[in-house]
């Protein structure tokens, strides 16, 4: 695990300062690790810096729910957001903007801006990477999340870390409000998203994902040719769309109506979609589907009545879609498998909208698509292995595996109750032998007790049987008993 934390540490140890756009003309300084130790070195190149000059400081937050969380380094030596202002006031530096890199500024996976600040959503795009040795103590996001309800302008106090671009000199805003990296994916499918003004950008994060690129920008033109609507377009560096500020996603359209009692147009805005999907994804009738592809096996009967497309976007949630002027448009379409069920695209659309799912029961989903319960483990096959496809499995692992003091106190207190119920059945056991044995030690003594008149009771019926066989009687009457035992034997 050491080492493929590492490994991960040098892939993405540049996200903080390849997404920023530096200009020409203007000398910079980079900080990086600022802290009490080493503020010398601010100090230094703010009392030299000119007119042209800017600086980029990169430091953890004194104040940070990473360090109410994960314990790393002595928090007494960091700089609070109300210190590192102060610093800068005092060194002239009046002009400037934040960004909050998180986890952190090491391994960078999202970065907010004032402009930008995260909620209850999109928080979840903070994915924290835990090194073999760091123990959480709180889930972060479950804290920030606790944070952004009481008000959101709290985060720019609590948050990891901050990027700070500083100058003595005013300068024009660069308009970026948001960078995400997609670091939970293989190298060659990672890439980043960039908000700025009134577009936003993807490109690769690195040379290995320029095929990626190529391959998106094929999508775009296929979404095209087959005359779905789609916000993406491209130029010879990237992906650029349209910033849809004010618009809801589709999901959020319909789970708006289903609130408002609008059930039957929530409705018709789902069956609507996926009779468009029907009828421009061509379908096909193929030998060789997206499950052999995958080597999934199945029985024929299981594909009966599914709608195969050959152009599946299986990406197609509809947290990807807008709804303008009553017509869909599809954005973030980076993956395409050929002849794969439309009924599939339908389960995915609910399967990653878990408020959706609520408000919808599924079977009546499944009733609706006519999705049998066979096909739904196909399709979570499917999802399985498409996932396996892009997802890197070091860095998922680092993420998904992590020690937390909540862990080890719950599983200390499961042993503890084991130990207790333990103790217990010893208790009732020790009871129990206790009872028996009393038991028999009273038998014991009943009989040594009256161990006498037990003998007498015996030698006094043996002397009564000799007296019954020495009689007249008996002897009498021994042919009538031997008559009997014949009869008996004879049955």
């Amino acid at each position: 695990m050491e080492n493929q934390f590492e490994v991960l540490k040098q892939q993405i140890k540049d996200n903080i300062n390849r997404w920023y756009p530096k200009e020409e003309n203007i000398e910079y300084f980079v900080i990086n690790n600022l802290c009490k130790e080493n503020e010398e070195e601010l100090i230094n190149i703010a009392n030299n810096m000119t007119e042209d000059s800017r600086i980029l400081i990169l430091m953890d937050n004194g104040l940070s729910v990473k360090n109410i969380s994960v314990k790393e380094k002595e928090s007494e030596n960091l700089y609070t957001r109300k210190e590192i202002e102060e610093l800068l006031n005092k060194l002239g530096l009046i002009y400037r903007k934040f960004y909050y890199p998180l986890p952190d500024n090491n391994i960078t996976n999202v970065i907010f801006t004032d402009k930008h600040l995260p909620d209850e959503e999109t928080i979840s795009r903070n994915i924290t990477l835990y090194s073999p040795e760091q123990i959480e103590k709180n889930e972060q996001n479950s804290e920030f999340i606790k944070i952004i309800r009481q008000n959101p302008e709290l985060f720019k106090i609590f948050a990891n870390s901050f990027f700070i671009e500083c100058s003595k000199s005013e300068f024009k805003d660069n308009e970026i409000e948001f960078v995400s990296f997609s670091n939970m994916r293989k190298e060659k499918y990672r890439i980043n998203t960039i908000i700025k003004g009134e577009y936003v950008y993807k490109g690769a994060i690195n040379d290995k994902a320029l095929e990626h690129i190529l391959n998106v920008k094929k999508n775009i033109d296929l979404l095209r040719n087959l005359n779905l609507n789609t916000l993406d377009s491209y130029d010879d560096i990237g992906i650029i769309s349209e910033y849809q500020r004010d618009r809801k996603t589709l999901d959020k359209v319909i789970i708006e109506k289903i609130k408002m009692g609008q059930n039957e147009e929530a409705s018709n805005l789902i069956n609507d979609l996926f009779d468009e999907l029907k009828n421009k994804l061509l379908i096909v009738k193929t030998e060789k589907n997206v499950f052999d592809q995958y080597q999934i096996s199945y029985e024929e009967t299981a594909l009966e009545n599914l709608t195969f497309v050959k152009y599946g976007f299986w990406d197609m949630i509809f947290q990807n879609i807008f709804y303008i002027n009553e017509q869909y448009y599809f954005y973030d379409q980076e993956w395409l498998e050929e002849n794969i069920p439309l009924e599939y695209i339908v389960y995915r659309a609910f399967l990653y909208n878990q408020e959706l799912a609520r408000l919808i029961k599924k079977e009546e989903i499944y009733t609706r698509f006519n999705i049998k319960e066979e096909q739904i483990k196909l399709f979570r096959e499917l999802d399985n292995k498409l996932q396996e496809k892009t997802r890197d499995e070091n860095v998922w692992n680092i993420h998904s595996k992590p020690i937390t003091i909540n862990t080890l106190l719950e599983k200390n207190r499961r042993n503890e109750e084991e130990i207790q119920k333990l103790l217990k059945d010893k208790e009732q056991i020790t009871q129990d032998c206790n009872k028996l044995l009393n038991e028999k030690d009273a038998r014991i003594k009943f009989l040594e007790d009256n161990m006498a008149e037990i003998v007498n009771l015996l030698h006094a019926k043996e002397r009564r049987i000799e007296l019954i066989e020495a009689s007249t009687s008996w002897r009498i009457t021994e042919p009538l008993r031997w008559l009997r035992r014949n009869k008996k034997g004879k049955k």
